[in-house]
């Protein structure tokens, strides 16, 4: 019997605050319905013994509809439960006012008409409470009139004051739902933006391993075929091994950052990365030139990473779309940080109107774009050329990466 009693009431709680506006909470409720009990147990013993029925049959009414609520077990609108609750402690509180013999000094009973109006302020529409507020104050001009009350002012300040907690906490609520509302947009953003992270990451690690290896692949089945030279084709093969087993890790690590708990701290590749970079094309067989001037300890890591990245996307372009073209690699450090890649276009490239940008282009774009600097990419003449420019204007260099104090 205990236990399903037990399970009834967690149950019944657990579904009324899914139902409850926003904001509320069960300790508010349960505050707010202990104070109306101890506030008519108050006015109740205020009341001559002899009629002490009177006094409990008015106390019943008031809390009939919680536990009308609580064993039917049913969904109530809130419009609808908040009328049946206006009713039932208007007709307490009229019970209390009209039915004993003689008028009460300092009577506690008008109070429950204040309390009524903040509690059902605080959970609908304006115009809502300030009707349970008229009522309330009709209830006591009534008494007034009937000489059931002293200090009507008095008990008219208390409903006006219930009418303004009323007001006050359901925009607090309000403002607290938009507040959460917010926050829930800005998480919904901030992993999105970690996606679109963690997305362009994997997709330039596997871009660069799979055109490198691919070229090497390609190396030595022409080693095999024309040359028939074994030595070689082997050596092209075992770099291709490293270059996958390197993207493996790569990849790992790419993955490993949507798990905190597996995460490891590799360094990402940065500026300094750009030699071994280009390294790995030749090794491939692309023709490819790296020139490099001004201070590169100017450049910040983030930076470091987003050029590197642009970096090995366009040079995975070139082993993509013209891996017989020769390629410039150059980076040039002053008021900014410059960075051109240029490649000779084997065929007519067509015009910038014409260009289709898929997921490389802008994920170097979105790189660029939230460290402030500018991507264009596109024909040049009979080359294709990529050019990111980042602002490092008055930023001094870093000792520790050998830039200039």
């Amino acid at each position: 019997m205990l236990d399903a009693l037990r399970h009834r009431v967690r149950g019944y709680a657990a579904r009324k605050a899914d139902e409850m506006p926003g904001g509320y909470t069960w300790p508010f409720v349960i505050s707010v319905d202990v104070t109306m009990v101890v506030v008519s147990v108050i006015a109740a013993l205020q009341r001559p013994w002899s009629h002490w029925w009177i006094a409990t049959v008015a106390l019943l009414i008031g809390i009939l509809p919680d536990v009308v609520f609580f064993f039917t077990d049913r969904r109530v609108p809130v419009a609808v439960e908040a009328a049946t609750v206006w009713l039932a402690w208007t007709v307490s509180t009229a019970l209390f006012l009209f039915a004993f013999p003689t008028p009460i000094s300092g009577d506690f009973a008008p109070l429950l008409l204040s309390l009524l109006t903040g509690m059902i302020g605080a959970f609908t529409s304006a115009r809502t409470s300030l009707l349970v507020a008229l009522s309330a104050a009709a209830l006591v001009g009534a008494a007034v009139w009937a000489g059931r009350l002293e200090t009507p002012w008095l008990y008219l300040t208390f409903i006006a004051i219930g009418l303004l907690v009323g007001w006050l906490m359901r925009i607090q609520q309000e403002l607290l739902l938009e507040q959460r509302r917010a926050h829930a947009k800005l998480a919904e953003h901030a992993a999105a933006d970690e996606r679109r992270r963690i997305a362009r990451e994997v997709h330039d690690v596997i871009a660069h391993s799979l055109s490198v290896t691919l070229l090497h692949v390609t190396g030595a089945r022409r080693d095999l075929q024309v040359d028939r030279d074994v030595d070689e084709a082997v050596d092209a093969l075992e770099q291709a091994e490293r270059l996958g087993r390197q993207a493996m890790a790569d990849i790992r690590h790419t993955v490993g950052l949507l798990d905190d708990a597996t995460a490891t701290a590799v360094p990402n590749p940065g500026i300094d990365d750009l030699a071994s970079l280009v390294e790995d094309f030749v090794r491939a067989g692309l023709s490819v030139s790296l020139r490099i001037s001004g201070d590169t300890g100017r450049i910040s890591a983030a930076e470091g990473l987003a050029l590197y990245r642009i970096a090995q996307e366009s040079l995975a372009n070139v082993a993509k779309h013209a891996p017989e073209a020769a390629t410039s690699v150059t980076l040039d450090v002053a008021g900014a940080a410059v960075l051109t890649i240029v490649n000779r276009v084997p065929v007519l490239v067509p015009g910038r109107g014409e260009q289709h940008e898929g997921r490389g282009m802008r994920g170097m774009r979105q790189r660029i774009e939230l460290l402030g600097g500018t991507l264009d990419a596109g024909p040049d003449g009979d080359a294709w050329s990529v050019r990111a420019v980042i602002p490092v204007e008055g930023r001094p260099g870093c000792v520790l990466r050998g830039g200039a104090p």
